[in-house]
């Protein structure tokens, strides 16, 4: 399990995340198309964007807002993946987390709410990653190159979606 550090809780990297209005009713509904899209083609029951914080993840949208997995909105640090994609700066792709030495402890992986996990940074124009655009699933999935290779396309269209989104903070 993953606790906060300097490299996730970053002043630099919290400014460029912040530098977004990334709860937008309108950016929800956008990002949540492509992750009913990304579900859909890769066969798990979810995919999602979430932004890793400095202490919690959020997710920003879902295919199914309603499955156990993110209907509460996100979840501490430690017992969510895509901090991982934050600390390894690269995709974090496990078939089955109970094998994994990072996650197969966390208590979300021993209930089996989560058996596998792909993500993909989601890297913003300042190059800080802002989370990932990931896939879930309660069961092990063996995820293929070409479903990294569309998670990775869809990430790169979550990202020119957000860009859209950037506050102009220099407004007084």
């Amino acid at each position: 399990m993953i606790r906060s550090n300097e490299k996730i809780a970053n002043l630099g990297r919290m400014r460029g995340l912040a530098a977004y209005d990334l709860f937008n009713p309108d950016l929800h509904d956008r990002l949540q198309v492509i992750c009913r899209r990304s579900a859909g083609r890769l066969d798990v029951p979810i995919a999602a964007v979430q932004a890793v914080l400095d202490t919690a993840t959020a997710t920003l949208a879902a295919s199914d807002p309603e499955h156990d997995l993110v209907s509460s909105g996100g979840g501490p640090n430690e017992f969510t993946f895509c901090p991982q994609v934050v600390l390894d700066e690269a995709p974090y792709v496990v078939d089955d987390l109970r094998d994994d030495p990072v996650h197969g402890a966390n208590p979300v992986v021993q209930v089996g709410l989560v058996r596998s996990y792909a993500g993909i940074p989601l890297r913003l124009p300042s190059g800080h990653i802002l989370g990932a655009h990931c896939a879930m699933s309660g069961e092990p999935h063996a995820f293929t190159d070409a479903e990294i290779a569309e998670l990775t396309t869809a990430a790169d269209e979550v990202v020119d979606i957000i860009r859209h989104y950037e506050l102009n903070l220099s407004a007084s």
